[in-house]
């Protein structure tokens, strides 16, 4: 049994040292450790009576005594470690309630010793302008907070989701619009939201930014981002034509910058560019919905000559100008006018140019359906010319049905055009010769409302008689006729003449 050879007391602290074999002994060395650490946990008032051996007259070594007694007495019993390791332990272990309680909130169920085992994870500086990729962990009133990889905490303003909110947990893709705020938070921006700017260092080509409408002008908007005075050309308004650009002044709109200069202070805007990627947004998803047959209410947005752009609500498609009305139309603006909403039918999709055509007048009562039963072959009807072409003339015959005059069957006599007997307007009288309502075709003869001329002699044709004898291919000749020419013979009459 190794002997306490010496003691000291350094700053509250026993040093034992097995002095028989000056080496020494890792367990004694361990236990030295926790009894010090007990030693620590003294109470103050204790520490101080130490210093002054419980007597401000005492001197130094009276509370030198008082210890080492003691400790003389500890050395030739066996210290009991884990009591002095539990009274230091639970002597700070319990917290009063509320503490407690802020406590485990903020620990949210977490385990202290895991998260301790983990270690602290630093976040990295992240540079404005850097793509990310987090979760939603909370959706406040003003701010979307989202927890980015490495503990990086981040918000996204609420105005630029819109109406339509996320939900937590879902995963968010983002950039990086500012730096840490005082509360080391990242801001945020959503992939085509709107940005805040202060000044023009902070204003780049390519941003996405709000704008308030503050004047027109005969060439486009003024505007003004924040306290910076921009301009949006009349072109780059939206991606059909304003007429009153009045109405717009005191709107607030995202708008693309689509040119910056600091220097000369201009700042040039485009309102059609965001519209544009709107549009193709939808179009990708509305035209994976739409099929022939499926009626949508649209707006007719541009007027052409040979038909109309109708809108349906982010896509545009063509109306065309023969799908506008049964009856003939010579020009789209004779039936619309830009801006009126109408009922259309899709009537074919284009999945490769991804292009819509629109039907009109299948909206209407087809006038073709009892077209059968109002007209028979043989019938004598009236109508107007309602078109000329090269080969007959086109006769109304009521609203959405027309049938037609051939040339030859315009008048008995041979004519070089039908515009010499035939013009639009002129009432007509024909007789029906035909009716494929399926086709919705109607053909009609006027000379046949009249009896044909006495014809002249001198105008019918002989036909030629060839005789029986005649093979095709060979030339006939007559029989037993005596050949002319010759060797000796006259040659004046040419050989093998007859």
């Amino acid at each position: 049994m190794s002997t306490m050879k010496g003691r000291a007391i350094n700053g509250g602290r026993v040093r034992m040292d097995n002095m028989d074999n000056n080496v020494v002994d890792p367990q004694a060395e361990d236990q030295n450790e926790e009894v010090n650490a007990a030693v620590n946990e003294m109470p103050a008032q204790e520490e101080a009576v130490c210093e002054n051996g419980g007597n401000e007259s005492a001197s130094a070594p009276v509370c030198q005594e008082s210890l080492e007694a003691p400790v003389e007495e500890t050395s030739s019993a066996p210290v009991d470690l884990e009591k002095a390791r539990e009274e230091a332990t639970n002597r700070y272990a319990e917290l009063p309630e509320d503490l407690q309680a802020e406590l485990d909130a903020a620990m949210g169920g977490a385990d202290v010793n895991a998260l301790l085992e983990a270690g602290t994870v630093l976040a990295a500086d992240l540079e404005v302008g850097t793509k990310v990729t987090g979760k939603i962990i909370q959706v406040g009133a003003e701010e979307v907070f989202v927890e980015l990889p490495g503990n990086v905490q981040a918000f996204i303003p609420v105005k630029q989701y819109g109406e339509n909110l996320p939900e937590v947990g879902a995963e968010v893709k983002a950039k990086v619009a500012k730096e840490p705020n005082a509360d080391g938070l990242y801001e945020l921006t959503l992939p085509g939201a709107a940005q805040d700017v202060a000044d023009w260092s902070q204003v780049e080509k390519g941003m996405i930014v709000e704008t308030t409408i503050t004047a027109f002008n005969s060439g486009g908007l003024e505007c003004r981002v924040n306290r910076l005075r921009g301009f949006i050309p009349a072109s780059q308004i939206a991606n059909y034509r304003v007429e009153n650009l009045e109405e717009l002044v005191g709107q607030k709109m995202e708008c693309l910058i689509t040119e910056v200069n600091p220097q000369k202070r201009n700042l040039v805007l485009s309102r059609r560019a965001i519209l544009d990627r709107q549009r193709d947004a939808q179009r990708d998803e509305l035209i994976q919905k739409l099929a022939p047959g499926q009626i949508y209410d649209g707006v007719v947005r541009k007027i052409m000559d040979f038909g109309a752009f109708v809108d349906i609500g982010g896509i545009d498609g063509l109306l065309h100008i023969s799908q506008l009305s049964w009856d003939r139309v010579k020009h789209p603006s004779d039936v619309l006018t830009e801006g009126q909403e109408i009922r259309v039918q899709v009537e074919k999709i284009d999945p490769r140019t991804k292009k819509i055509s629109f039907a009109y007048r299948d909206m209407m009562e087809n006038p073709w359906t009892n077209v059968a039963a109002d007209f028979q072959i043989g019938q004598e009807v009236e109508g107007t010319v309602t078109k000329i072409t090269p080969f007959g003339a086109f006769i109304g015959l009521k609203p959405g049905v027309e049938g037609l005059v051939h040339i030859s069957e315009i008048s008995h006599q041979r004519i070089g055009k039908v515009s010499d007997v035939l013009n639009i307007g002129d009432k007509v009288t024909a007789k029906i010769l035909n009716v494929d309502p399926s086709a919705r075709r109607i053909s009609l003869s006027v000379k046949a409302m009249t009896e044909a001329p006495p014809k002249k002699e001198g105008d019918a044709k002989t036909e030629k008689k060839v005789s029986e004898e005649y093979i095709p291919g060979n030339r006939p000749r007559a029989v037993n006729a005596p050949l002319r020419g010759g060797v000796g013979g006259d040659l004046s009459g040419g050989f093998f003449a007859k």
